[in-house]
């Protein structure tokens, strides 16, 4: 459960979400800073030059040879310990004043000495909100829980004997859900606001139609392009097909001369024919891939067979073949293993546009979550003006 989710289910969701976005720390954030403010205050004042100086100087084995460790300069018994992010010495966590409850909220360690000398500062993760539990907060979906549970159990006891949940707020869920299978599913998805969910611009604040109108202007761009993009790859993979046809018309032709020739040869001298394998890339399709808006005069009329959408260009292609005259071709005609210069052209061409599609669609993506995060926003901002006001009334909302 997100922060956002939960402003309509928590009564004091207002002041939490005033203290987030003033990013003040957690109640145990702000605790550990003060404490370890108030430590490097008693690292001046018994001036931590010496400490460091005594803890350089001990030594760092005893007279069996096994190695000591931190600043208590003691074997390693068992006792819990912690290696410092930058000088990556051990220290006792009882020694750092590290309460072993709160170690795996614990995110990056510096030893004081490090501290002092300006490398770095311990940080701590976000504590989860649930009083009991000391495991981090989900801070990159956003919450202020370690998992769904903690929410959940946390919002319960938050409402157990709270004045702002009153009789009529239980007789309004009442009716307001048809079922008891709609009272469990009550509260697990976002209540949507009605005109939210019709778009119904009228009722939204001007930076919400101004960012709306300038999101779908933006999409359309993207989409037109994203199906120009579609019909170039379409078209690549017919000039791919096109060009199977073609090879294997050339090679009949070639078949045919063939045995025109043999019948005068001898059974001796008469040889095979080769397979024939020629390039046939076609400069048109480098021109719509460079340029996506011609791909609209692309002739990709379904139910047809790529013969027949493609049946001038290959007869076109096998007359030229058949004059051994390649140079007025439009097609490329070359032995495939000889062109240099088309060498793996269907590959290439395909890489490009697929990248371009890839990207086209990461933009659409984008541009929905900022249509979904501003209208998720707004209606925050709804139900958390409706909390403050003195006469307060439900808004109209979907639950989905």
């Amino acid at each position: 459960m997100s922060d956002r989710e939960e402003s309509a289910a928590d009564p004091d969701f207002d002041a939490d979400a005033r203290k987030r976005k003033s990013k003040s720390p957690s109640t145990f954030l702000a605790a550990e800073s003060k404490r370890a403010k108030a430590e490097m205050d008693d690292l001046d004042t018994d001036d931590i030059a010496k400490q460091y100086k005594k803890f350089q100087s001990a030594p760092k084995f005893n007279l069996n040879s096994e190695e000591l460790y931190c600043v208590c300069r003691k074997l390693d018994n068992g006792t819990l310990m912690i290696s410092c992010d930058n000088c990556e010495e051990w220290f006792h966590t009882r020694c750092m004043k590290i309460d072993l409850q709160h170690l795996g909220l614990l995110d990056r360690f510096f030893c004081k000495f490090c501290q002092w000398k300006g490398k770095g500062a311990t940080h701590w993760n976000r504590k989860c909100r649930m009083p009991s539990c000391f495991k981090p907060a989900r801070v990159k979906e956003q919450s202020k829980y370690c998992s769904e549970e903690c929410a959940m159990s946390f919002l319960r006891q938050k409402l157990v004997g709270s004045p702002n949940f009153t009789e009529k707020d239980i007789a309004f869920v009442i009716n307001y859900c048809g079922s008891h299978a709609e009272l469990e599913l009550l509260g697990l998805q976002f209540p949507e606001l009605v005109h939210v969910q019709k778009l119904d611009m009228e009722r939204l604040t001007r930076e919400v139609r101004e960012m709306l109108t300038k999101n779908d202007l933006q999409r359309k761009e993207l989409e037109k392009e994203l199906e120009a993009v579609l019909k170039t790859r379409a078209y690549i993979e017919l000039i791919k097909k096109r060009t199977e046809i073609i090879n294997e018309k050339a090679h009949e032709l070639l078949r045919d001369d063939d045995e025109t020739e043999n019948a005068k040869k001898s059974k001796k001298k008469r040889s095979k024919p080769k397979k024939t394998d020629l390039c046939c890339f076609d400069q048109r399709v480098y021109q719509i891939v460079n340029q996506p808006g011609t791909a609209d005069t692309l002739n990709l009329e379904r139910g047809l067979s790529v013969y027949e959408m493609s049946q001038r260009e290959i007869d076109d292609a096998l007359r030229e073949f058949s004059k051994e005259d390649l140079s007025e071709s439009a097609i490329c005609l070359t032995d495939r293993r000889k062109c240099l210069r088309h060498s793996g052209w269907y590959n290439l061409l395909q890489d490009r546009t697929w990248k371009r599609q890839v990207e086209l669609q990461e933009a659409l993506d984008k541009l929905k979550a900022l249509k979904d995060g501003a209208l998720r926003e707004y209606s925050i901002s709804v139900y958390e003006k409706d909390e403050c006001s003195p006469d307060k009334k439900a808004p109209e909302m979907v639950v989905h």
